[in-house]
């Protein structure tokens, strides 16, 4: 008899996968958060660095994110998996709370060095 993943090897594959994502979007979100306390410290050399390694990985999550659309874009059919839908849904989180944190340390580094004081 054969084991449930003998059966369904895909399944192994995309759980890893699915897996793969969260991780990055979580080691984003996790240096993002860092970030923000620098930020709101006025640190903003360490509060940039932090973001840019949140950039980092969430490009990471989107490479794999990207390449199982691709599959299923190319015919291939791609079970429905909700920790799949899991990692996508915190990949967005991630990824746009980011967004908000990169314009933040823009706008507070602009004006803590009395650029544009309105």
């Amino acid at each position: 008899m054969l084991e449930k993943k003998d059966q369904y090897p895909e399944e192994d594959s995309l759980t890893k996968l699915s897996m793969d994502i969260l991780i990055h979007a979580g080691n984003a979100r996790e240096n993002l958060v860092k970030g923000l306390d620098k930020l709101e410290e006025d640190d903003f050399e360490v509060a940039s660095s932090l973001l840019k390694i949140a950039h980092k990985e969430i490009v990471i999550a989107h490479g794999l994110q990207t390449s199982t659309l691709q599959l299923e874009a190319e015919g291939k059919q791609i079970r429905y998996s909700p920790l799949f839908c899991h990692a996508q849904d915190t990949l967005m989180t991630a990824q746009s709370e980011l967004l908000i944190a990169d314009h933040l340390n823009r706008i507070f580094s602009k004006h803590s060095s009395g650029g544009n004081r309105e």
